[in-house]
């Protein structure tokens, strides 16, 4: 029998909250904007005699964050110090939660290929970020102003077994922590982070030994790491070396990974409960004070979009991905009376200038009232979809009124029967091998010959032609 190898993947995400000032002070969190080591006190720099105190905030939105992922929340929790040495760790530990996490098993449902899944959550814990190293040519540099930024980090089980069911995973957390506010859940400015635990075994036996892959600057890298250590390790047994417990990091520009260290266990960081902290007691009340703080969810969002709206569940999918992108369709929908319309216009024409521009829907130049308004024009038959487009374009530099545009623009759509006929007439004395290319037609090719009349019509009244009246007009006289 041939034995057949299985990947085993677990996942760490660090979240940076979205709290105005750090987790065990009053600084501030705006680190990036101002001069480096500028938003430090001697509580975040860690200078002795300095006591933390527990940002409230930053409990609410930790627990925020455990009830959209479907974690209990424990009644009781306290803090440990993990202790290791870094520069940019001004106080040579972490605060952390160790043995005690304020939030135990969850979950979040992934669909992969039309197959869902559910892959758990072991625990979500609150701690302190460290602070920033620079390196220059000759010397390097600590920033301390990111030094105590509250961090969620959120422990997956080992429940994902291919990098697409990775991919998937951290495309919905992300997108369910945006819908609750509590975190950028970006990237590309630090607030997502992401280690990978990674380990083969063959199917039926004991897991292997894991590897730890750091340095993932985004989804993709995420995936394409998770894809080159399942190989080098089946590769490395196959040829009958053992894999080593260690961390690596992923090298995107070889698309490899490299050791960095042997990995830790836990009695390396001499774990021990932070003495300056009390145990933080949850009471239920709490937690529903802040359950009735949340927000609509992602997946009642898309039901909601499907039913209410009566759009696609395809539309619904990608609408919901990003809260702001579906609070504009909302308004859209709203503004046009046409929920179809509005999501067909944002999934072609918005979404393909934001993807061109590399921008999100908060810098779209397009109102949501406004892109309802050229909606409401084409369904009142005051132009057509062409012309509409074209109105499209204008309003994305042009701070007049769509009606305005089409107005003084001379765009109004031409509906006058006796225009339209001659017109149409105009069209068929042009194209007599047309005429009798359709009469000859078949009934397949016949709705060809009518589309390419049509179409020469339109163009001959610059867009402006009701397409209907033309396409009835054109219809009736050939027959």
């Amino acid at each position: 029998m041939i034995k057949e190898w299985e990947s085993v993947i677990g996942l760490e995400v660090h979240l940076q909250l979205k709290t105005n000032t750090k987790v065990w002070c009053n600084c501030s969190t705006d680190y990036d904007n101002d001069d480096a080591n500028t938003h430090t006190c001697p509580i975040c720099l860690g200078h002795p005699g300095a006591l933390p105190k527990l940002n409230k905030k930053v409990l609410e939105y930790a627990i925020k964050t455990g009830l959209a992922l479907n974690c209990k929340i424990n009644h009781e929790c306290s803090f440990d110090r993990k202790n290791y040495f870094y520069p940019d760790t001004p106080k040579n530990y972490q605060i952390t939660q160790f043995e005690n996490s304020y939030a135990g098993k969850g979950y979040l449902d992934i669909n992969v290929n039309g197959k869902e899944k559910r892959i758990g959550i072991t625990k979500i814990q609150i701690e302190e970020d460290a602070g920033k190293s620079i390196h220059g040519a000759t010397e390097s540099f600590i920033n301390f102003n990111r030094a105590s930024m509250p961090l969620v980090e959120i422990i997956s089980e080992p429940d994902m077994r291919t990098s697409e069911e990775a991919y998937e995973y951290l495309t919905l957390l992300r997108n369910t922590i945006k819908y609750t506010g509590v975190s950028d859940v970006s990237m590309e400015l630090g607030s997502l982070r992401c280690d990978a635990n990674i380990s083969v075994h063959y199917k039926g036996e004991p897991f292997g030994t894991r590897v730890e892959v750091k340095n993932l600057n985004s989804f993709k890298a995420v995936a394409r790491a998770i894809d080159y250590e399942i190989n080098r390790q089946i590769e490395t047994i196959e040829k009958g070396g053992s894999i080593d417990q260690e961390t690596r990091t992923w090298d995107d520009e070889n698309q490899i990974t490299r050791v960095m260290r042997s990995k830790e266990e836990a009695m390396d960081y001499r774990y021990f409960p932070e003495p300056d902290l009390l145990k933080v007691i949850i009471e239920d009340e709490e937690i529903e004070r802040i359950k009735a703080l949340m927000p609509e969810d992602i997946m009642a969002k898309i039901h909601r979009f499907i039913n209410e709206y009566q759009i696609p569940e395809y539309d619904a999918n990608i609408l919901c991905e990003d809260i702001e992108l579906a609070d504009y369709f909302e308004k859209v929908a709203h503004s046009s009376n046409n929920p179809k319309a509005s999501s067909n216009w944002i999934m072609t024409e918005v979404l393909k200038y934001l993807k061109d521009n590399n921008t999100e829907i908060g810098n779209f130049p397009i109102s949501a009232e406004d892109l309802g308004n050229i909606i409401v024009l084409i369904d009142k038959n005051v132009i057509s979809s062409k012309i509409a487009k074209t109105v499209f374009e204008m309003k994305l530099t042009d701070k007049r009124t769509p009606a305005q545009i089409v107005e003084e623009e001379k765009m109004t759509q031409v509906a006058d029967t006796g225009a339209i006929e001659a017109l149409v007439d105009e069209v068929l004395a042009n194209n007599p091998k047309l005429i009798e290319d359709y009469r000859n037609s078949d009934e397949g090719r016949k709705p060809r010959v009518l589309k390419g009349l049509i179409g020469q019509a339109m163009k001959l009244s610059k867009g402006k032609a009701n397409p209907q009246m033309v396409t009835d007009l054109i219809t009736k006289k050939l027959s």
